[in-house]
């Protein structure tokens, strides 16, 4: 569905709710609900613990279509600038300016595969800041690499070297840290990652200023659904729950 016609199909239901007696809505409105909806999905089912069937992205075909077009590569991410603050062995990475949440990352080292010309791929394992001393005296979970081919290095996330909090300032890159043991350094860090939602813009006067969801076609009607209930909690009225919502069984 379009934005516009999501709109309509929204206003439909909230006066079916209140027996054709639903006051107007405004496109600001409903632009607005339906962009905060189309969050709210995102966020549900994108993590197990927040839906009533406990399936996240990538562990069924339909959280994966519902999801897919979120997904984005960033290949060969740029070292950033400032490296002020890093850790031990440690290298920041600007992570893409829509970057909301990594599915997958690799990386490549300064060293080669025995004689070749091949640079050696490792595993990027993350882990949380009060494991890095723990771990570092662990050989077998401290960064590595072997002249064959195999390795790990250490990811942790680190701030935006801007913030952004000034208007005059605008916010940089989130970033990326990417530790090794110093007998080697990382050369290029890539992720596969689930972009944030571009949200949904209603114009049903200037019909060429709306902006569709990106998300699955056949997520939109769970969408709507999930408005209307954000419609409702707004303008106070009550919502008839005798009919299981689409948002459970999606």
């Amino acid at each position: 569905m379009t934005a516009n016609e999501m709109a309509d199909e929204l206003e439909l239901a909230a006066d079916r709710v209140s027996s054709l007696g639903s006051p107007g809505y405004e496109d600001s409105d409903i632009t607005s609900v339906l962009t905060d909806a189309e969050e709210l999905y995102v966020k549900k089912f994108i993590s197990r613990k927040n839906n009533r069937k406990g399936e996240s992205f990538d562990e069924t075909e339909i959280r994966n279509q519902g999801l897919s077009a979120l997904v984005k590569r960033g290949a060969v991410l740029s070292v950033s600038a400032n490296q002020t603050d890093s850790s031990v062995n440690g290298t920041f990475f600007d992570l893409p300016a829509d970057f909301m949440y990594t599915i997958h990352e690799e990386a490549t080292i300064d060293k080669n595969i025995c004689s070749t010309e091949t640079p050696i791929k490792v595993d990027v394992i993350p882990i949380g800041y009060d494991e890095i001393s723990r771990l570092s005296r662990n050989k077998y979970k401290k960064p590595y690499y072997k002249s064959y081919g195999e390795g790990t290095i250490w990811r942790l996330v680190y701030s935006r070297d801007t913030d952004g909090d000034d208007p005059a300032s605008a916010a940089t890159s989130k970033r990326h840290e990417l530790v090794t043991d110093g007998t080697f350094a990382t050369a290029t860090y890539s992720i596969n990652y689930l972009r944030n939602p571009k949200g949904i813009i209603v114009d049903r006067t200037t019909s060429a200023n709306q902006r569709n969801s990106i998300l699955d076609e056949s997520t939109h009607s769970v969408i709507i659904d999930m408005a209307l209930s954000l419609l409702l909690n707004r303008v106070k009225e009550q919502e008839l729950n005798n009919i299981e919502s689409l948002s459970d069984l999606e």
